[in-house]
């Protein structure tokens, strides 16, 4: 089975639909959200955004300038979370942060955008929410993290990469065994891995991540990583809930990235009724990153159409 191909027919303009009111529009720079688990951000305009990208600052450096003019970016930063809080933490708590965002905010809907590890977000919160649902988008995700579904991906790298593509990985790594890490913080050692893993994550297998790491001006919450990854993500299949998702789902995949298949996507395929499939064929797990003007010529064009 196939997906239905969202084709791109809309350029970028200026775009309110599915606005809230004023309010979004006055919202900018540190929120004060009592209760709030996180800590959040907002810059940009038009549609009321809460994202989860693992990080403020992540957040702040993926998404272009371009798409600010269309999306009030809400950034879920997870640094003031401790080990003593993490124990206790569930998927729902997110969502219920979330929601206590837009109550405090007194906007109406939002919507919500969730990339890599945190792609089930908007969907979890579409689900307990739906009368608070703009849309939810979810980038370089995959839609369970079971067993098999991570097997998939160890099949797809195995059987669909190239030797090349193989080969830059290994040596990635192999110069990576021979620096000293020993004084390396653990966001540090985190992004070293990732670095390693370019070929494993984007169509070019050389792709240069340095503008991106030093852009980063904190350091990641690798507790909160962890802890979201290892435990709350563990065997984590809520896909045949879905079809009860109504208002609008984006979902965008790369080819190449070889950790979170796009295929896994086509069982949903009918499932949610608003739900629509991007697939960069020349982009892995960031196209935001790599293809940027093309993401956002997407996302863009997916929020017009709600009109």
């Amino acid at each position: 089975m196939k997906l239905a191909r969202f084709v791109l027919v809309l350029g970028i303009g200026g775009c309110a639909a599915g606005s809230s009111g004023d309010s979004a529009e006055e919202i900018a720079g540190k929120l004060s959200i009592p209760g709030a688990l996180f800590e959040y951000t907002a810059e940009g305009s038009g549609i009321p955004c809460v994202v989860f990208t693992g990080s403020e600052n992540i957040g702040r450096a993926l998404y272009t300038d371009e798409l600010r003019q269309h999306i009030k970016f809400i950034h879920a930063d997870p640094s003031n979370l401790g080990p003593e809080e993490l124990k206790t933490l569930t998927l729902d708590d997110v969502i219920e942060d979330i929601e206590r965002v837009r109550a405090t905010l007194n906007i109406d809907k939002i919507a919500v955008m969730g990339h890599s590890m945190f792609g089930p977000v908007p969907l979890e919160y579409a689900l307990k929410y739906p009368e608070h649902t703009l849309g939810s988008i979810v980038t370089g995700a995959l839609p369970r993290t079971t067993t098999e579904a991570l097997q998939a991906a160890d099949e797809y790298w195995e059987s669909s990469a190239s030797e090349d593509r193989k080969a830059i990985r290994e040596a990635n790594h192999a110069e990576l065994a021979e620096k000293d890490r020993s004084m390396a913080s653990r966001s540090d050692l985190f992004w070293d891995q990732y670095e390693a893993d370019v070929p494993l994550r984007f169509y070019d297998p050389e792709f240069d991540l340095t503008p991106f790491r030093q852009s980063l001006t904190t350091i990641v919450n690798m507790d909160f990583v962890n802890h979201f990854w290892g435990v709350l993500m563990r065997e984590f299949d809520h896909t045949g809930d879905y079809g009860a998702i109504r208002t609008p789902v984006l979902v965008i995949s790369g080819k190449y990235d070889f950790g979170a298949p796009y295929f896994l996507w086509e069982d949903l395929e009918g499932v949610m009724p608003e739900f629509r499939f991007h697939l960069f064929e020349d982009a892995g797990h960031n196209p935001m990153l790599e293809v940027p003007r093309e993401f956002d010529r997407v996302v863009v064009g997916w929020i017009e159409s709600w009109n």
